[in-house]
């Protein structure tokens, strides 16, 4: 057993309640309480730090983030132009090994780069055409590969579209690299992922010491595949081999056979918790499904029509899982909602629905999840208008972007909120901070300083709950987000106190040691 005193130890069961002591043991808390309750001479002093609940991200892509983490960053504030970009992927250490080493990149965003448009195959093929590039768009929805990689991929100028997905030509036909959407983009990831299970193995073990010095416990992997390889036999072997974070495997649904059985699993640290649909695109590649249509006419993209979704909610009610659905524009959420609010949920421990990002939420749309027989939580990414505030002020009209990420109106609704990342798909050199995000939903200030929809700013306690107690919940790891008796000592003891700091420093804030089942795992 194990004591602390003399701490700041936020509960996570409320706002308010703080507790100065604690105790663990065989990989639970079994005692919490003050400093002049507790009696054991050896209990570690805190010295008065601030202690959290192990934080969770329960929408991030595990997988994408081990590969960009031995990729590039094509993100401000380093890489501003393609001309950069292309110096960049030539220090990749990647960079002069065999054909058979894929030089990787993600995170650009053509509004982003001087030359406002996004990289193509030759300007790829000018770093290298002996190794095969991939880069990831910012949406993590669509890439860029050079000529190497689509051959490897089987791509050529008569390649066919795949649903839901689009092949970028030059004008005389030729193809140009560009993979709009994620139908299109795992042409080129399956290609790469077939290449080296036991390399993604290891990269995966190599990512997981980034998740602990970021204070996260717990991950929901909301790309889980089964083509070229299983996603939970790569998080077996990659646990096995030292990966720590606790996960939650949300599978696509495109890739299941519709007569096939698959049963959640709670065993704790690996789980299958449910099903993920692609509604439509993201606002900053103009393929989220509005309402209102961009400036280019197009109201974007619908992935998945009414009819479909439905057939989704029977496979996951059939095989009591939960429904993770991307949707970014309004038309696209309100298609979940006009097929299933009237519908009796098939999971009572946890929303059987998660509307995922939610980014543009008018009153009457939250006015339908309050009324709904149907229970729904919303995930959003607070790091998105933070880091992709020109995009959305480009691309929106003045009404669209008043309804855009609308944390506080969450919080107030019947469905739970939670805070996560969906990293790495944002143009930020850190994704997946908690403490930026965190930042982002106090203060409603973007990177470059402008002010998004300051009504709709919430208080810290209230943020942190969101990437602990509701995002445990949520997430299925019901062991996890609250520092009570009988839940897992899973937490982290902050540098900063991040109730008092002035909210400016709040993205600044590091942790200085993370645990794991009453385990120290991670040491500033």
């Amino acid at each position: 057993m194990k004591s602390f005193k003399n701490g700041k130890i936020f509960v996570g069961s409320d706002t308010k309640t703080f507790v100065s002591a604690m105790k663990i043991s065989h990989g639970k808390v079994v005692w919490i309480g003050q400093d002049a309750d507790l009696n054991d001479p050896n209990a570690i002093d805190l010295n008065g730090q601030t202690v959290l609940p192990g934080l969770i991200d329960a929408h991030t892509h595990p997988k994408y983030i081990a590969d960009a983490l031995h990729g590039v960053a094509c993100t401000p504030p380093k890489i501003n132009s393609i001309k950069d970009m292309q110096a960049a992927l030539r220090n990749s250490p990647e960079f002069g090994k065999s054909s058979s080493v894929w030089i990787e990149g993600w995170g650009f965003d053509e509004t982003k780069l001087a030359e406002h448009r996004s990289p193509n195959i030759d300007d790829l093929d000018a770093v290298t055409t002996k190794q095969p590039i991939f880069i990831y768009r910012s949406d993590c929805h669509s890439s860029v590969g050079n000529s190497l990689a689509l051959k490897l991929a089987g791509i050529d100028s008569n390649t066919p579209n795949p649903e839901g997905g689009f092949i970028g030509h030059f004008p005389d036909g030729r193809t140009n690299g560009y993979m709009k959407e994620v139908a299109a983009t795992q042409l080129l990831i399956q290609a790469k992922s077939a290449q080296n299970f036991d390399n993604d193995v290891q990269n995966m073990v190599n990512s997981s010491n980034h998740y602990l010095q970021n204070g996260l416990v717990a991950i929901g992997e909301l790309m889980g595949r089964l083509h070229p390889y299983d996603s939970l036999e790569l998080y077996k072997k990659s646990i096995s081999e030292g990966f720590k974070p606790k996960v939650s495997i949300y599978y696509v649904f495109d890739e299941l056979n519709q007569n096939q059985k698959l049963a959640p699993t709670f065993d704790s640290p690996l789980r299958i918790a449910g099903l993920k649909i692609f509604m439509d695109g993201s606002i900053s590649g103009q393929t989220a499904f509005n309402k209102v249509a961009y400036e280019n006419g197009s109201h974007g993209v619908s992935l998945t029509s009414a009819e479909k979704f439905l057939q989704v909610v029977h496979f996951a009610k059939k095989n009591h899982l939960q429904v993770a659905a991307h949707a970014m524009g309004d038309a696209a959420i309100q298609i979940i909602l006009d097929t299933t609010r009237n519908m009796q949920p098939w999971l009572l421990d946890r929303p059987s629905i998660r509307i995922e990002h939610a980014s543009i939420l008018s009153d009457e749309m939250l006015t339908q999840i309050n009324n709904a027989n149907m229970n729904y939580a919303l995930v959003t990414q607070p790091i998105f208008f933070f880091a992709e505030d020109e995009s959305y002020r480009g691309f929106l009209n003045s009404e669209q972007f008043k309804e855009i990420y609308r944390i506080k109106s969450m919080l107030s609704s019947e469905a739970p909120m939670v805070l996560s990342s969906d990293a790495p798909c944002t143009p930020w050199e850190e994704p997946d901070s908690p403490f930026v995000a965190i930042y982002a939903a106090v203060s409603r200030k973007a990177s470059n300083g402008d002010k998004v929809n300051l009504n709709e700013a919430i208080s810290v306690p209230e943020a942190i709950l969101a990437y602990t107690r509701d995002a445990a919940k949520v997430g299925g790891f019901e062991q996890n987000g609250q520092l009570l008796p009988g839940k897992g000592a899973d937490f982290v003891i902050l540098n900063q106190d991040i109730f008092t700091v002035p909210v400016n420093k709040i993205k600044d804030i590091k942790v200085d040691q993370t645990w794991i089942d009453a385990k120290k795992v991670y040491q500033r």
